[in-house]
């Protein structure tokens, strides 16, 4: 069994809250611009704040939870800031459970999260994913609990086949 889930913040109210935010900003110095009572470096300051605007939105619109739970393990990647995969094999899992919170206040809002202890990737859900291995702790929100569960059943059996045969 493979569960593979994506999450991000398109069409989420914070890209919503963004565009509300950045678009009248930059009309208004745009207006002020083109009145002159921006100065005579007031083309540059456009450009280095809408330039600014765009490629922050253009990184939370890019931004995404790549999640995979399978057979094997546990496989996750954060683009564009983590594009690499990482992975955690069934072995080096010492606990993994899902439990129903939306994780923002728990884990000090939305996105991704690093404290010595934990690594948390929160994006809006309901449910979190919790992988704890030898060294740090993970959380993930997830839209799929029913199918991780599943899964998370599937290896505690297959666990308790292989501690009968030995």
């Amino acid at each position: 069994m493979v569960l593979n889930e994506r999450q991000d913040f398109r069409g989420s109210i914070i890209m919503w809250a963004i565009i509300l935010i950045e678009l009248p900003t930059l009309i208004l110095l745009t207006v002020f611009y083109f009145t002159g009572n921006l100065g005579e470096d007031g083309g540059k300051m456009l450009l280095i704040i809408g330039t600014i605007m765009i490629g922050a939105f253009s990184l939370i619109f890019n931004m995404r939870l790549d999640l995979r739970v399978d057979d094997y393990g546990i496989s996750f990647r954060n683009p564009p800031i983590f594009n690499k995969w990482t992975k955690f094999k069934k072995e080096e899992i010492e606990n993994v459970y899902v439990k129903k919170s939306d994780g923002i206040l728990e884990y000090g809002g939305i996105g991704v999260r690093f404290s010595r202890k934990i690594k948390a990737y929160i994006y809006f859900s309901d449910h979190i994913f919790i992988v704890e291995t030898k060294n740090k702790k993970y959380a993930f929100s997830t839209h799929k609990p029913l199918e991780i569960e599943k899964i998370i059943a599937l290896w505690k059996s297959e666990e308790e086949v292989l501690s009968i045969n030995n």
